[in-house]
């Protein structure tokens, strides 16, 4: 069929036939825009287009609006050669005023005037025409429109010159032909409107309808717009569907009498046919069947999808069309023949798969993906035609089922010749249906394949497997692994009937595998039955008797069934010789799935925790039999391996699921719980697409761990095995044996002796019965671990904020583990120096019996209700060593004993802790523990020396510090002979009472005999100061307390006096004199003394020197007279004298700058220190 555009030519016709062939071999030979209309994309298309004469006739059925596109012409063209305005005013004027007339006269706007020039050049070469035939011909009819009016040089005649204007001519051919089908296209969509919102009138005809908008689907095909053009099919195929639905609600149409035809053949699509239009022309001359309309429609689909290199379209689309074509039939009411639509189907199917085949890239993923079901849709159709026609294994057909076989080959016809391609062939999808591998025969056509099929049973038999196997390998290969075990299942079923069960066995299994996996319990017990079945007429004694197990355990089958299979399991079991070989594998070996026969409820510990090595382990297992009948299992044993510590990553996750754990009679017991036995955590992250213009597109939450770990996995996947996995070590398990275990929850105790050490799981469980063994595949609960140890023991001491100097409470914890002590055992204690320690006369309470320690070699004994207070009246029991006796210390007891220690108050002050320390011996270890205890002191005592003239006071300070106290019989020593020290203190002293924050005061005088020389006595004196203290619990009880003082700078060297003068009318901001007197009290080697006024700058100014220098060489007093000023009213404190010993520099190399080292403070003596003066206002009233 010729769909390429039409152009018409008028005026010289033989001079256009003439460059006819040049322009029609010359537009197609390049592409060009087309900018379409109504905000269309812009397309490259490529041209071809036919003439043919001026005809009035076509424009009379484009003026009534019954035109079609693919005749309409598209382009008029008026041809001319005239040289001469003379020729032209004769006669090309009114030739082409005529025929524009014309045109205008249809609404023909697309049109063209062509001038041939013939020139020569020899006349032309000196003349030269102001104007000339071209612009004339512009000027009388393109004034407007002056591109519409071209002229080109003859290339018959200047064959080298006219190459150019040549070229513009096609080119303005191929811009008014799509300029012409922007019109001729939006004007045509126009009609097709008007014409589909009239579908409801009277006489509308869909046919009609059809092959108009086809029409324009066959020019978007030529015009490579394949897209557009399939869009129309699309429209076509919506409309026809709508029709036959409303046909179905009773709805009258009666164009739709031309599809009610009978079905006397039903051909299927053939998508190689020679004749694309066959079909089309068909529908044109008379009525056809609604299967014929619906072939050709979804053909001309699947062309334009060809030519749009989209194959895996026509598979996708496939099984709608089939389904919806047979829906249409029934709903239409059309008689068909028993088998036709099967046939059909089952052409259609093979004849897309062979076509899929071709263009299929080696990963085209997505066309296997449509293509699967394809496979699976023709093997089903195949077996009912060869139901129908008793083609299936073990009948034979019948002369009627003959009869049959030969109506159906008659009905499905032949094969059409094929062709190259249509319309516009490509060498692209010519290429693609080319088979892949050379040396591969070429497949039969559909038809072929059916006929071949339906002719034998061997046939038959043969097709079918085929189908079945790539159905299911196609399955696989796009992971639709469901789908193809249920096509495994038809498959299995058709083996059986082949009488070949070993054929058989491997499909059902796999399908059982999936079926338990997703728990489908009722189709698994059906595929269990087909399995029996097979294994009986297998004659395999050994998986016999495991499915007859399996079978009688599926509850979801009637009682009489589970029953009967049962006492098949007793007979074969009873009559099993199988026995393993050396290394059997798991299909064959007498290993059974303990979860299809039995279900583990619960699982507890009855021991106490920890379990102690080499005792026994008693385990209560709730086991529940799904036997319809009472077994008795020969052995039931259940392992357990040691406790897999989760990773670190693992444990630092929050919100971890705890063990669910209650205390029932003193037992521990778990409560299973739905969390599995590693736990995880998935690393999920945000991600968010955004578009090109910064807009949120989509928002998902993505998986960073690797695909390599693959943390989530389809349950489909994850195949679970019909036998049991390799069984685990066995070697620490707990057992019992001979039991009978009746249907329903039953309570069974499990034994053994716990002989290694650590943290243990369970782990699988073994049930024995006969020559059968059932395995677990694991434990479908978290079973709590349980503990097997030989704790070691230890010995800690527990104490809390100890102070010194008072007896404070100590705990010694001891823990047994699971040592074995013996009956004498003892732990003993040694102390650091100056810390004792002792037992606790509590610890005899708290054992409720007589307590007997031993310290430093004697032997104390604390009784019962006897407590005598003299063990608490002195320390007498406190030593350095203690031994503690374990009485009765059994393996895992766990005691506290009280114990004391006492540590002397440091004599001086300290800035840190009290440090000491206990070591501990144990009867476990032959090392020793040694554990620092840190002390705080309970008091502490400071000493401050006083001066008054010559005289010498001792105040001592005591300051309280953590405990409470009380203090009493202080008093001082001195061991220097000549030093006496007077107490001042009251001569009758009561206890006084000293806490945190109090202090308590003590003075003493010191008295140095006169006759002894100053030279006599030690620069340093030790003063021994002591008192005793006793706590507020137990004051009877007196501890000593001691320190020592270093006085040092005790002598009086030199006295200092002030006095001011007028003393008394002294005013604000008035002169003073302050007369200084130094006088030397002891002789002493200072000689030069440096004198300096140290006064608040706020009260007092001085005036002039503030500091000198002054000798006491061969002097004993010295006075110096300053001015000063007072700069306050009141009451104002002396200024304050500083007075320090002066080394002048010079005196050698060494010394070159002068020192100043201030007396201490016991060797200056400042009799006015503590003197105020008054000061009054000045007589103007300054203040």
């Amino acid at each position: 069929m010729n769909a390429k555009p039409i152009i018409t030519y008028s005026g010289a016709g033989p001079l256009f036939r003439s460059l006819e062939a040049q322009i029609l071999n010359a537009i197609p030979l390049d592409t060009c825009e087309w900018r379409r209309t109504f905000h269309r994309p812009s397309k490259q298309v490529r041209l071809e287009v036919q003439t043919q004469p001026f005809n009035v006739n076509v424009l009379e059925k484009y003026k009534k609006g019954e035109w079609s596109i693919l005749e309409h012409p598209i382009l008029h063209i008026f041809v001319t050669e005239c040289n001469d305005l003379d020729t032209y005013k004769a006669s090309a004027h009114e030739e082409i005023k005529n025929w524009l007339k014309q045109l205008t006269s249809y609404g023909i706007s697309d049109w063209m005037i062509l001038l041939v020039e013939t020139l020569d050049v020899r006349k032309a070469k000196n003349l030269l025409p102001r104007t000339t035939v071209l612009d004339k011909i512009r000027q009388d009819f393109a004034t407007k429109n002056d591109d519409r009016c071209i002229s080109v040089l003859n290339p018959a005649k200047f064959e080298q010159k006219s190459a150019e204007s040549f070229r513009c001519l096609v080119q303005r051919i191929r811009f008014l032909i799509l300029a012409s089908y922007n019109r001729n296209i939006a004007k045509y969509e126009e009609l097709i409107r008007s014409r589909r919102e009239k579908r409801n009138h009277d006489g509308w005809d869909f046919r009609q309808y059809f092959f108009m908008q086809e029409d324009l689907a066959l020019i978007f095909e030529k015009l490579e717009l394949h897209t557009e053009a399939l869009i129309q099919y699309d429209e076509l195929d919506a409309m026809f569907s709508q029709f036959i639905t409303n046909t179905g609600f009773g709805e009258k149409q009666r164009w739709l009498e031309y599809f009610r035809q009978p079905l006397s053949s039903f051909h299927g699509i053939c998508l190689s046919r020679r004749d694309k239009f066959e079909i089309r022309n068909k529908i044109k001359e008379g009525p056809v069947s609604i299967l014929e309309f619906r072939n050709y429609l979804f053909e001309r689909q699947a062309h334009l999808l060809q030519q749009n290199n989209e194959t895996p379209e026509i598979a996708r689309r496939l099984l709608n069309f089939l389904f919806s074509t047979l829906r249409e039939i029934e709903l239409v009411k059309l008689d068909t023949p028993e088998g036709a639509l099967s046939c059909w189907e089952f052409v259609c199917a093979v004849e897309v798969l062979q076509t899929c085949e071709q263009a299929m890239e080696p990963n085209g993923m997505i066309c296997f993906q449509h293509c699967a079901p394809i496979w699976n849709l023709a093997k089903d159709k195949l077996y009912e035609l060869g139901k129908l026609c008793g083609l299936l294994p073990g009948f034979t057909p019948s002369s009627e089922q003959l009869h049959i076989v030969v109506q159906l080959s008659a009905g499905i016809g032949d094969t059409p010749l094929e062709q190259s391609q249509f319309l516009n062939p490509t060498p692209q999808i010519s290429e693609q249906k080319r088979d892949r591998s050379p040396n591969r025969r070429p497949k039969k056509p559909a038809t072929d394949q059916l006929k071949e099929a339906l002719g034998s049973n061997e046939a038959f038999q043969k097709l079918y497997l085929e189908l079945a196997e790539l159905a299911i390998s196609t399955y696989k290969h796009v992971t639709r692994l469901r789908s193809a075990r249920l096509v495994g299942l038809d498959l299995g079923n058709f083996y059986c009937a082949l009488n070949e069960p070993h054929k058989a066995v491997g499909f059902f299994t796999d399908l059982l595998r999936e079926l338990k996996a997703e728990n489908w319990h009722a189709l698994s017990s059906q595929t269990l039955l087909e399995l029996a079945n097979c294994y009986r007429k297998m004659g395999d004694s050994l998986a016999y008797t495991k499915t007859c197990s399996s079978i009688s355990c599926c509850q979801e089958l009637e009682m009489l069934v589970r029953s009967f299979y049962f006492d098949e399991f007793l007979k074969s079991v009873k009559t099993l010789t199988t026995s393993l070989s050396a290394q059997p594998s798991l299909e064959n070996a007498n290993y059974c799935v303990l979860e299809d026969h039995f279900r583990i409820c619960d699982i507890i510990v009855l021991n106490e925790e920890p379990i102690i090595q080499d005792d026994i382990i008693m385990v209560q297992l709730k086991l529940e039999s799904m036997y319809p009948r009472e077994v008795v299992a020969e052995s039931i044993q259940l392992s357990y391996e040691i406790h897999a510590s989760p990773l670190a990553s693992e444990a630092t996750v929050p919100n971890r699921a705890a063990l669910a754990s209650s205390s029932i009679d003193g037992k521990l017991s778990r409560i299973p719980t739905s969390s599995p036995l590693k736990e995880s955590r998935l690393k999920m992250s945000l991600r968010l697409d955004y578009k090109q213009d910064n807009t949120l597109d989509c928002a998902s939450v993505e998986c960073d761990v690797p695909k390599a770990k693959q943390p989530v996995r389809r349950t489909s996947s994850t195949k679970r095995k019909l036998s049991p996995s390799v069984q685990s070590d066995f070697t620490n398990f707990v057992a019992t044996e001979n039991v009978a275990i009746p249907p329903g929850y039953n309570i069974i105790e499990l034994k053994s002796k716990a002989t290694r050490v650590g943290t243990w799981d369970f782990k699988q469980m073994r049930i024995s019965i006969s020559q059968l063994e059932f395995f677990s595949e694991n434990i479908p609960f978290r079973a709590s671990p349980f503990v097997i140890t030989t704790k070691p023991a230890a010995a800690v001491l527990n104490f809390k904020n100890l102070i010194a100097g008072i007896e404070q409470p100590v705990r010694l914890i001891v823990s047994g583990g699971s040592f074995i002590f013996p009956t004498d055992a003892k732990i003993t204690l040694k102390c650091s120096k100056n810390l004792r320690i002792r037992m606790s006369c509590r610890s005899g309470e708290e054992n409720g019996d007589n307590l007997t320690y031993e310290s430093e070699g004697v032997l104390h004994e604390i009784v019962k209700d006897k407590v005598t207070t003299t063990a608490l009246e002195d320390d007498s029991t406190f030593a350095s060593v203690l031994q503690v006796p374990l009485q009765n210390f059994k393996s895992f007891e766990e005691r506290e004993i009280p114990l004391e220690v006492l540590t002397d108050l440091p004599g001086r002050k300290i800035s840190k802790h009290l440090e000491h320390y206990v070591t501990l011996t144990c009867p476990w270890s032959r090392n020793e523990l040694q554990i620092a205890i840190d002390f705080q002191p309970a008091l502490e005592a400071q000493c401050r020396l006083h001066t008054c003239g010559t005289q010498k006071f001792l105040h001592v300070v005591m300051k309280g510090l953590e405990a409470n106290l009380y203090l009493t019989e202080a008093k001082v020593k001195c061991d220097v002979s000549g030093v006496r020290l007077i107490d001042l203190n009251p001569p009758s002293q009561a206890r006084v009472q000293i806490y945190k924050g109090l202090t308590v005061s003590y003075l003493y005088e010191i008295q140095v005999e006169p006759l002894k020389a100053e030279v006599e006595l030690p620069a340093v004196i030790k003063v021994h100061f002591i008192t005793k203290y006793s706590t507020v619990e137990n004051p009877q009880l007196l501890r000593n307390y001691g320190c020592a003082f270093d006085l040092v700078d005790y002598t009086t060297l030199f006295k200092v006096q002030t006095q001011l003068e007028p003393n008394e009318l002294c005013r604000l901001r008035s002169v003073c004199n302050l007369n200084l007197k130094i006088t030397k009290v002891h002789e002493n080697p200072y000689v030069d003394l440096m004198y300096e006024v140290l006064s608040d700058q706020n009260l007092w100014a001085v005036c002039g020197r503030s500091a000198g220098v002054v000798s006491m060489k061969d002097v004993d007093c010295h006075s110096i007279s300053l001015d000063v000023m007072p700069l306050s009213t009141g009451f104002l404190p002396m200024p304050n004298i500083r007075l320090s010993r002066y080394t002048a520099g010079g005196k050698n190399k060494a010394d070159t700058h002068s020192k100043v080292h201030p007396f201490p403070q016991g060797q200056v003596y400042n009799s006015t220190k503590s003197m105020q003066i008054h000061v009054i206002a000045s007589s103007n009233g300054e203040q």
